[in-house]
């Protein structure tokens, strides 16, 4: 039972730590560039990165635990140059850890003619492209998808009141069906229906409780 506790907790630590901030990693040398940071390129990508509120790493740094021990809890920040002598070219795509692309830039360009003037505009004009990003994120916040083989049900509107260190979730007739427990993070419980344990989600007006029965993941969705 113990080894169940450690490894809900370290689950939620992992989800209260990705939720806040989405975490990205770039290279500290593209495959364009003939040594890491050339033209403080990388620098700068992390710097725009980070101004949109990203949690960035290079690919030679040390990770989150969360995300050394999982790559798929944080996505993969592209830097494409398609350059010439004329003009300086540049995109960025964002990939999650199986190579799908989650988002492609448009294409930026600069005509100035230092090279590291033209890197330093053209990166600068990425900034409104991730902007770009960050709004298909918050328009998807609230869908929650449901993976292929998982046991899911919806059940009626709820309401919850407080109990001591968390809250019981009751159905239309007032009986209470469910009752979560506070975590650090203030969208995510340690929830328990009647013996069965797992974790809540709070999302807007709608929770998601997950748990394993029969070896088989169950999701259930609580409207409030």
């Amino acid at each position: 039972m113990r080894f169940y506790i450690h490894i809900l907790l370290f689950l939620l630590v992992g989800l209260s730590y990705s939720q806040t901030k989405q975490v990205v990693i770039i290279k500290h040398k593209y495959d364009f560039q003939t040594e890491p940071d050339a033209y403080n390129i990388n620098n700068m990508f992390k710097g725009i990165l980070l101004a949109e509120g990203f949690d960035v790493y290079f690919d030679d740094e040390e990770l989150p635990l969360f995300v050394a021990q999982n790559r798929c809890n944080a996505i993969n920040g592209v830097m494409l140059d398609k350059s010439n002598v004329f003009v300086t070219k540049l995109k960025f795509v964002l990939k999650d850890c199986q190579n799908k692309i989650l988002f492609e830039s448009a294409e930026v360009k600069s005509k100035e003619k230092n090279i590291q003037n033209g890197y330093i505009e053209a990166l600068k004009l990425l900034s409104p492209e991730l902007k770009k990003y960050n709004s298909t994120l918050v328009q998807k916040k609230d869908v929650v998808q449901i993976p292929s083989g998982v046991v899911s049900s919806s059940i009626a509107k709820c309401q919850y009141v407080q109990i001591t260190n968390g809250f019981a979730i009751m159905d239309a007739s007032l009986k209470v069906v469910l009752q979560i427990y506070n975590t650090t993070n203030p969208t995510i419980f340690i929830a328990d229906k009647f013996g069965v344990k797992g974790i809540f989600t709070k999302i807007e007006n709608k929770g998601i409780f997950e748990y394993y029965k029969n070896d088989k993941l169950v999701v259930e969705e609580y409207l409030f």
